[in-house]
């Protein structure tokens, strides 16, 4: 059996209910002068959908099977990965623990309410480092596993060397779909944090021979001491559970924290522009906190003419983002022709 074939007989689940569409955004690409498609994982139907769920599809197949009763994640408040746990959650009968950083929140908003709304635990740990909330919940789940729950507990973003494999499978499905559509060997940006998104889409690139030029966008600081050796380890340990013989280097990890700006969930430069400039094009919604940070450099990039289509924008979702007021007051403040709106 190949490693291809070892992956697509992996076992998964079918939380997103139908393959996300890929189209031309060609009012999008006229305003930046580069062809530019979108790959769509911001649709579906779990959990509003995004990038997580694809990792979920294969880590909680994982879980089911081991007999879990309750799942713990890790995040902000900000959290995709989060919300997708706890979604997920729902639909499988499980219990699920969130913790949760960052700036306690004063009201349910975005992610957050979705959280609650899902019927996860919610438990804030404050403004700590991703290794203290690590700790947390780590202590969580001892705790649960002594009152006799079965936990699982997923990682940051849920990015591991086994749910890495998702994208892995994703990076197939968007190469048959640009293939029918006579468009190859062309880049795929997306917005990266935690890691499984880049490492899959790197091995799925690998097994298919190199083909495209995968480019993650950074959107979170501090997240591991070694970040592109860390996303390879995701690869290759990824690669080592489908017995793929492929050679991984760090530079096939192409990464980016150009446009990280100020940090994660935080202001920079040409984010409030991209969301602009994709909703008055294309009707397609982008957040500050994750998508946003990859429409910008995309835009930059074709200003600087250092991008040549065809290009994938992999929308990985998070538009939830905009409906908390600390964003949406900063983007309506910051889009010029709408902080002309008197409210």
């Amino acid at each position: 059996m190949t490693a291809l074939e070892a992956l697509e007989r992996l076992p998964r689940l079918n939380l997103r209910g139908f393959v996300s569409p890929v189209q031309l955004l060609e009012r999008f690409s006229e305003a930046i002068g580069v062809e530019v498609w979108c790959k769509r994982d911001d649709m579906g139907t779990v959990g509003l959908a995004g990038n997580k769920v694809r990792k979920l599809e294969v880590e909680l197949a994982h879980a089911v099977a081991s007999g879990a009763t309750h799942l713990v994640a890790e995040g902000s408040r900000l959290s995709n990965a989060t919300r997708a746990v706890a979604a997920a959650s729902a639909v499988l009968g499980l219990k699920c623990t969130l913790l949760l950083c960052h700036d306690e929140p004063h009201e349910p908003v975005g992610n957050l309410m979705l959280d609650g709304l899902f019927g996860a635990d919610l438990r804030f740990v404050g403004n700590v480092t991703w290794l203290e909330l690590a700790e947390h919940a780590q202590k969580v789940v001892s705790d649960l596993e002594q009152t006799g729950e079965r936990v699982y507990r997923l990682p940051i973003g849920c990015a591991s060397e086994l749910s890495c494999l998702g994208f892995a499978l994703a990076y197939g499905e968007l190469r048959n779909q640009m293939r029918e559509l006579g468009r190859t060997d062309g880049t795929v940006i997306h917005a990266s944090s935690s890691g499984g998104t880049h490492a899959g889409l790197v091995l799925g690139n690998a097994l298919h021979g190199f083909e495209s030029e995968i480019r993650g966008i950074v959107v979170a600081e501090n997240v591991y001491p070694d970040v592109a050796g860390t996303y390879l380890s995701f690869a290759r340990g990824g690669a080592s559970l489908i017995g793929a013989d492929v050679e991984l280097t760090r530079e096939h990890i192409n990464i980016s924290e150009a446009y990280l700006g100020e940090g994660y969930g935080l202001p920079a430069s040409g984010v409030y522009e991209a969301i602009d400039l994709l909703a008055t094009k294309e009707g397609l919604l982008v957040d500050p906190v994750y998508s946003g940070k990859a429409v910008a450099a995309i835009i930059d990039l074709a200003k600087k003419n250092e991008l040549k289509g065809p290009v994938v924008f992999w929308h990985t979702g998070g538009y939830h983002a905009l409906f908390d007021p600390r964003y949406a007051k900063r983007i309506w403040a910051e889009i010029g022709r709408l902080s002309k709106i008197v409210l």
